[in-house]
């Protein structure tokens, strides 16, 4: 059953799909609503305030979400005083909107999903993602600051594997952003609270269902982590996480979930089932004509599983240095991008953006 079925649906017309609109139509990446100000755009990166437009008001915006969101999400955001979710446009696509309550009202943060899954020429190194694509079991974590293009680089990846492989895929997203049509591969979408309950239980479902592919979309805790290393043992689990600090640090995080007296365990099991990390950053072009995703990208071989084993992963950033089997840093894909503003480096501090 398609996704759209159970996801608001924009009415042509409606000032809000008029905002979405425009916004695509000036290529921004999200579009912020509050109370008391004008709308404003973020295109490549920069905020871009629509004057044109006059200040909102907090009644406004309640009448203009609470027109489309189900009885159970008005319910939902009542309780906890956020909700996230995906509203389908005819005219302006799939938009991601978290909206939450502020002293003045309800505010919004509508981020734009790509109309179009890139290919893997356009968003990175086409021969090292095809081979992450193509592995038959193991983890692999996508992660990167937020907005950095982690969605749009594992729906390339499930779109790679659903056109060129014959696979079961099922995805476990809250909420869901790309629709995936069944091509080569059968894909399965549920969202958390509509089709699942949480994380762990449906990665579970997953495997007693013998889905070749489960992709989830966020480690919420340590059950999740556990349940998803054991599902790498013999499917191919793909994942997503905030990080700011190069592969060694995404690492990190993930032992960090767990007690200490767990953690030497996690070590080894994580060494033996991780095959793939690529940390991303989207970096801007000269004269803010767009943005790129620039890619680390680690593949697990035997020095990485000992150096995750032994908690030395200081040492990783050495060996995907050294280039083997595809690997490459983060500081040479950003500079084989043509057009890259290189100045970006020291906006971000090289400590950050290149894990040294």
């Amino acid at each position: 059953m398609s996704n759209s079925q159970h996801l608001p649906v924009g009415k042509s017309g409606t000032k809000i799909e008029g905002l979405f609109v425009l916004a695509r139509q000036k290529k921004a990446s999200d579009i912020y609503l509050a109370a008391g100000d004008h709308p404003v755009l973020k295109v490549y990166g920069k905020l871009e305030r629509l004057t044109e437009y006059p200040v909102i008001k907090g009644s406004y915006l309640e009448d203009l979400f609470y027109s489309v969101l189900t009885a159970k999400q008005q319910q939902d955001f009542e309780r906890r005083m956020e909700l996230e979710l995906t509203y389908i446009t005819e005219a302006a696509g799939n938009i991601q909107i978290i909206l939450y309550a502020t002293e003045n009202g309800i505010g919004a943060a509508c981020r734009l999903i790509p109309t179009k899954i890139p290919s893997f020429r356009e968003i990175g190194p086409g021969d090292s993602l095809k081979k992450i694509a193509s592995l038959d079991q193991g983890l692999i974590l996508i992660t990167g600051k937020s907005n950095s293009g982690k969605t749009t680089t594992i729906a390339s990846i499930i779109d790679y594997i659903n056109t060129h492989l014959r696979k079961s895929i099922v995805t476990i997203e809250n909420p869901i952003r790309f629709a995936h049509k069944s091509k080569s591969s059968l894909v399965l979408q549920r969202e958390i609270g509509l089709h699942a309950q949480d994380y762990a239980s449906s990665i579970l479902t997953a495997m007693r269902s013998d889905m070749d592919v489960i992709f989830f979309s966020d480690i919420d805790g340590p059950e999740t982590l556990a349940m998803a290393m054991n599902a790498a043992e013999s499917h191919l689990v793909l994942t997503t996480s905030i990080s700011f600090g190069g592969s060694g640090w995404a690492i990190r995080k993930l032992f960090d979930l767990f007690p200490n007296d767990r953690q030497e365990y996690v070590r080894m099991h994580l060494s033996r089932v991780l095959r793939a990390l690529i940390w991303q950053h989207l970096i801007p072009l000269e004269g803010h004509k767009g943005l790129k995703i620039a890619m680390e990208i680690m593949l697990n071989n035997k020095k990485i599983a000992e150096f995750i084993q032994k908690n030395e992963l200081h040492k990783v950033h050495g060996e995907i240095e050294k280039g083997s089997g595809g690997m490459q840093t983060i500081r040479k894909s950003i500079s084989e991008i043509e057009g890259v503003a290189i100045k970006i480096a020291t906006h971000i501090g090289e400590s950050l953006l290149f894990g040294i």
